[in-house]
């Protein structure tokens, strides 16, 4: 908000113009040479806005979220603002830099755990030659959807950026990184955990290959070295294959695949749950058009990733996603969603109508962003 404008007061009697005092000689090349040596940080980010409306309204549900939704699950129709994303990032030479990544809007209420602002990321990096190491908060390795929406093919988020992979972590990781391999290794204090409530870290690892300028494929990995009674992360292990092929310079098919398992954390039962998917998303573009869609499967064998109340449940995604550039920078967006059940066991009866008593439910979205850099 602008400050109101100060009262009219009298010009000062005999008012004459302060002349700068000359630096010397010696100021001026130490003050150039400062703005030489110190470049200033560059600044980045987006505003995505978009409409969401359950198609189908399931018996039973109301005014309830949407089942098996991330980022567009808080409400059946609604105007939201997705994230307002501002991204500052610093690099004194070639061998440090710093970053930080700022989100607030309905999707910061998720990565955050509640609050309407999230730091998503604030990490610096010391990389003297292929290896770096980085310590901070940071993005997980894992999947193809990443946490800023105009970066995915979709609007919407699938199930394994959901219900399989964790959003952020907090730690220290060490890479070796050349133009055909990334290889890391850290250790975090775990799933979305900003101050570690495990009686142990966790480790991680990635190992990335690109072979080519149209092929790329990467390993990733989770694995809890805790096993104290209570831990949120005992013995969760996670595991996932990413990545993609340019069948053309307008055509490219991303693809990934994903198994976790974890014990109960309550050690009422020694019992390990496990969940695995799979999912291909083809993105094609052509000047201002863009075309994603998203073919998904999830198994929440034990129940327990997708909230339904049911075991044996598995899940089926098919999300369609036209786009058009209208001006530089500015993007629209429309999309069809329908996500099915085939099948599920309620009390040990066999059923598939875990959404509201039905088996399938059907929405649509219509999102903007703009992205400035």
């Amino acid at each position: 908000m602008l400050a109101p404008p100060p009262a009219t007061m009298p010009p000062p009697v005999e008012a004459k113009p302060v002349e700068a005092m000359p630096l010397p000689e010696e100021a001026v090349e130490q003050t150039e040479e400062a703005a030489e040596e110190s470049p200033a940080p560059k600044i980045t980010g987006f505003v995505e806005a978009g409409y969401h409306l359950l198609a189908s309204e399931p018996d039973g549900q109301g005014s309830a979220g949407v089942p098996l939704r991330s980022y567009d699950g808080p409400a059946r129709h609604s105007f939201l603002l997705h994230a307002a994303h501002l991204a500052v990032s610093h690099s004194f030479n070639d061998e440090v830099n710093a970053t930080i990544e700022i989100d607030a809007g309905s999707d910061a209420v998720i990565t955050s755990g509640g609050s309407l602002f999230d730091i998503q990321e604030a990490y610096l990096t010391y990389k003297p030659s292929e290896f770096s190491l980085t310590a901070g908060k940071f993005v997980t390795y894992a999947g193809i959807e990443v946490i800023e929406g105009p970066l995915n093919p979709t609007f919407t988020r699938g199930y394994l950026f959901g219900m399989a992979e964790a959003f952020t972590h907090v730690g220290a990781k060490a890479h070796y990184t050349t133009d055909m391999v990334d290889i890391g290794v850290g250790f975090i204090n775990g799933w979305d955990q900003l101050v570690d409530i495990n009686g142990a870290k966790m480790a991680m690892f990635k190992i990335g290959v690109t072979p080519s300028d149209t092929f790329f494929i990467a390993g990733s990995g989770y694995i809890s070295l805790g096993s104290d009674e209570g831990d949120a992360d005992r013995g969760l292990n996670s595991f996932d294959i990413t990545g993609s092929a340019s069948l053309s310079d307008s055509f490219a098919l991303w693809f990934q695949g994903n198994f976790g398992m974890q014990k109960d954390p309550s050690d009422v039962i020694d019992e390990s749950y496990s969940w695995f998917g799979l999912g291909v998303q083809p993105v094609y573009t052509a000047d201002e058009f863009s075309f994603g869609g998203r073919i998904e499967y999830f198994n929440d064998s034990d129940g327990v990733r997708t909230g339904l109340g049911a075991d044996k449940a598995s899940l089926l995604n098919i999300t369609l996603t036209p786009g058009y550039t209208l001006a530089e920078a500015f993007t629209l967006r429309f999309e069809y969603r329908m996500d099915l059940v085939l099948s599920g066991e309620v009390g040990g009866v066999d059923t598939t109508d875990l959404l509201g008593g039905e088996s399938s439910q059907h929405s649509l979205g219509l999102g903007a962003h703009y992205v400035f850099n």
